[in-house]
């Protein structure tokens, strides 16, 4: 027998029930967590008492506030072993994201979500850039670079076929959304040539 496509009754996968919350189920899903992803200590108890609060919603016998106890004191023993380095994970997440070509201000941005201090970012950053023989100017100058080389723009442009020019005040606003200056931006994007800090 023939059915038509409007026949087919559409089914819905049924939501997991979240798991009641006891000290050993998170420290074991706290583990997990850290074994797939880095974190702050303040990022890991968002994570993890997001996760409380679901299950709260659904176990209503539950305590929500003896829960994120739990998860406090758990945050506090992962830091005591290690697992949980704030120093660490500044310096290689600052490290990670100039490299790939963002601003200090987007940096910042980024880490702030992260739950990081924007004083200890700036601490980082700062020593990445003096590692690196650099000062802040040029390390921004540098991810101004990269980010002109993957958006192919500046010295990067490659003229259509068409003759079509680059836009200068797109490619400006490419760069402001990024979070680089104005002067930063129309350096780079007035050379002729990559220099010194390609």
């Amino acid at each position: 027998m023939l059915h038509n496509k409007s026949d087919k009754v559409n089914i819905k996968p049924e939501k997991k029930i979240p798991k009641k919350i006891s000290e050993t189920y998170l420290h074991n899903s706290g583990l997990y967590y850290l074994e797939r992803f880095a974190a702050s200590k303040k990022h890991f108890k968002v994570v993890m008492k997001r996760k409380v609060r679901r299950s709260c919603m659904h176990h209503t016998e539950q305590d929500y506030d003896k829960c994120a106890d739990w998860v406090d004191a758990l945050a506090d023993k992962f830091e005591g072993v290690g697992l949980i380095d704030d120093h660490a994970y500044t310096n290689g997440l600052v490290a990670s994201l100039r490299r790939k070509g963002l601003s200090r201000s987007a940096i910042l941005n980024r880490m702030s979500i992260k739950g990081i201090a924007q004083e200890k970012t700036i601490i980082a950053l700062e020593n990445l850039d003096s590692e690196n023989g650099n000062n802040c100017d040029i390390a921004e100058k540098e991810a101004a670079l990269k980010l002109a080389r993957k958006k192919k723009l500046g010295a990067y442009f490659v003229p259509r076929h068409d003759g079509h020019e680059q836009d200068i005040k797109k490619s400006l606003g490419v760069f402001a959304r990024a979070g680089f200056s104005y002067q930063i931006a129309k350096e780079i994007l007035d050379m002729d040539y990559i220099d010194e800090y390609n």
